[in-house]
């Protein structure tokens, strides 16, 4: 009774044998990838999803530091018609966080706060398609995320994000906020110093520019006013109406202003009218102390050359002057001849002509047109002689 069940027990051992035998080879080509037509149809036929060892690297690829897949699941799907042969599967990733991560709350100069984003142990669900295709170079796996954005915001490690990274509310972030605040504080001091130190030295510019204007301004006014009276007094000494020259000629020689003198001075001197020139003689005589005499040779005596030579410089003296009759007193001479030597002398100003006798000399001269009184000088026992005093 015991060998018909040993015979049966055998049999289904045998069978059993076979069946593996039979199968081995299919598993062996999946395994090895082996190229032949029957291997490929064998392992279109056997192998319903994509192995893990192709599928995990391709994941891995994608996922971002320090996430890294605890567990896969593959779920096959129908692949659609190739020439090639295809496999197409739900992929499941089990994803979990291997550290902290973190994201950027502020940047001051070179630190970067962090605040965190995500605790080391944290999982997470990653689902796609997968369709593995099967060249002459191997597989091919094209993988389509069904939850692109699953891992969005939860940040990065600390030590992928730029700057010197300090996580808030530790210690070190306290010290340094303290630090930033008082560089901020220093700078913002400064930076308002250095600005009230600008709009002060901008005010100063400003009201020199503006002083310098008004200076300007005024100094044009000035010169505008000064053109106009010196036009005025010009205008009024050449006019027709004598009262008129007479008062602007005494105005401004009573005055103290040299400049409207001189004009009055230069105007009367060149004029033709008597009485205004003899205002003017009047006037330069009173303001005059010495008046140097210029002596020149005349031609028809040539002895007068050496006579000019010899008497040296001569000089009018005035010691007093009377403008209501034009009386003159002083001295008169020149160091070459005795009969020319200084001497008191007694004058008068008639009009334009001045008329001055002294020790055997007389001196007669009359206004010229080149503001100078030009004439003789007549000595005892010497030549006639050209004199000229120049009304500078």
């Amino acid at each position: 009774m015991k060998r018909p069940g040993n015979g049966r027990f055998a049999a289904r051992n045998t069978a059993g044998l076979l069946t593996a035998l039979l199968a081995a080879p299919v598993a062996i080509g999946i395994t090895a990838g082996a190229p032949t037509a029957g291997a490929r149809a064998a392992e279109a036929a056997a192998v319903e999803t994509i192995p893990d060892p192709i599928l995990r690297p391709r994941i891995e690829a994608q996922l971002p530091a320090p996430w890294r897949i605890e567990a896969l699941t593959v779920e096959p799907l129908p692949a659609p018609p190739s020439p090639e042969p295809q496999m197409a599967a739900r992929v499941t990733a089990r994803l979990v966080l291997g550290g902290p991560t973190y994201l950027v709350d502020s940047r001051e100069g070179p630190v970067t706060f962090l605040r965190p984003a995500a605790e080391a142990g944290l999982v997470k669900s990653w689902v796609a398609t997968a369709l593995a295709t099967r060249g002459t170079a191997g597989w091919t796996v094209a993988l389509t995320p069904q939850t692109p954005a699953l891992l969005d915001g939860l940040g990065k490690p600390a030590a992928e994000l730029p700057g010197r990274t300090v996580v808030l509310g530790t210690p070190e972030a306290k010290s340094l906020r303290e630090q930033l605040d008082r560089d901020a504080a220093q700078r913002l001091a400064e930076d308002t110093e250095r600005r009230r130190r600008e709009e002060e030295r901008l005010a100063q510019q400003t009201a020199a520019a503006k002083a310098e204007a008004a200076r300007a301004e005024t100094e044009r006014r000035a010169v505008e006013a000064r053109i106009a009276q010196v036009a005025d007094l010009r205008g009024k000494l050449a006019g027709t109406d004598r009262a008129a020259r007479l008062a602007a000629f005494e105005a401004a020689l009573g005055g103290n202003d040299p400049a409207l003198r001189q004009t009055a001075m230069e105007a009367a001197l060149q004029s033709r009218d008597p009485v205004v020139a003899n205002l003017a003689l009047k006037d330069w005589i009173a303001r005059h102390r010495a008046v140097p005499v210029q002596l020149y040779a005349t031609k028809e005596d040539p002895s007068s050359e050496v006579v000019v030579q010899n008497l040296g410089p001569m000089t009018l003296e005035i010691d007093g002057f009377s403008p209501v009759n034009g009386a003159l007193a002083g001295k008169l001479g020149a160091p070459g001849y005795s009969i020319a030597r200084p001497s008191s002398i007694v004058g008068t100003l008639a009009q334009t002509e001045l008329a001055v006798n002294s020790f055997g000399c007389a001196l007669t001269l009359r206004l010229a047109e080149h503001r100078t009184l030009d004439g003789l000088l007549r000595c005892q026992t010497l030549p006639t002689l050209i004199a000229r005093i120049t009304l500078d």
